[in-house]
């Protein structure tokens, strides 16, 4: 449990500081990084405020997931409601939903570094619901896209999972395409949705 200085101005800035750094951590290397060393070294500060302001490391680790879901949700977000209504290809539709899915990820290693934060809920169930609301708030985000697109009737949950799949299925063979790969299966999918809706 934090202390009493966890309270004050000067402990409020140093719990941030610390969730600052787990985040930066987790974003660019996973829930592996994080260790109460790496953040306490991180965020210049001694190895004991870790314990002093979080019960533990999943607390720590649960408090970065959602700093990092809040900042992606805000820039997906904003992409969304930046994007006119009218109808689009499938492959333009499919670049605007990979850009939602995965943000500014571009290269493998961040890739690897996020699908990580999901896999890591077997290993830390304090980030289930943290995940499990980011997830469902972006799929509000892809429906809003695909409504923008002048598509609304493809199956949101079929194209998650058809970007994850591809994604991890291309981190796996490594040939550094994970992302483009990814938006051409969505948009393969859109094609054929096109076709059986006739």
């Amino acid at each position: 449990m934090p202390g009493p200085d966890a309270a004050t101005p000067r402990g409020a800035a140093r719990r941030d500081a610390l969730v600052a750094a787990a985040a930066a951590l987790l974003a660019a290397a996973g829930p592996d990084a994080v260790s109460h060393r790496a953040v306490a070294r991180t965020a210049g500060v001694p190895l004991a405020a870790t314990t002093y302001y979080f019960a533990g490391l999943d607390d720590l680790l649960a408090a970065a997931t959602e700093r990092i879901a809040a900042e992606e949700l805000a820039a997906a977000g904003a992409l969304v409601h930046a994007l006119p209504r009218r109808r689009r290809s499938p492959a333009v539709t499919a670049a605007a939903l990979v850009e939602v899915l995965l943000g500014r990820r571009r290269d493998d290693a961040e890739l690897l570094a996020f699908y990580e934060r999901f896999l890591a809920t077997g290993r830390h169930p304090a980030l289930r619901p943290v995940l499990r609301g980011t997830r469902d708030r972006v799929d509000a985000l892809l429906v809003d896209v695909l409504q923008r697109c002048g598509r609304p009737g493809a199956d949101v949950a079929t194209l998650v999972a058809v970007v994850d799949g591809t994604i991890l299925s291309a981190l796996l063979e490594g040939d550094g395409r994970a992302r483009e790969r990814a938006r051409d299966a969505v948009e393969t999918l859109l094609r054929r949705e096109a076709l059986l809706a006739g």
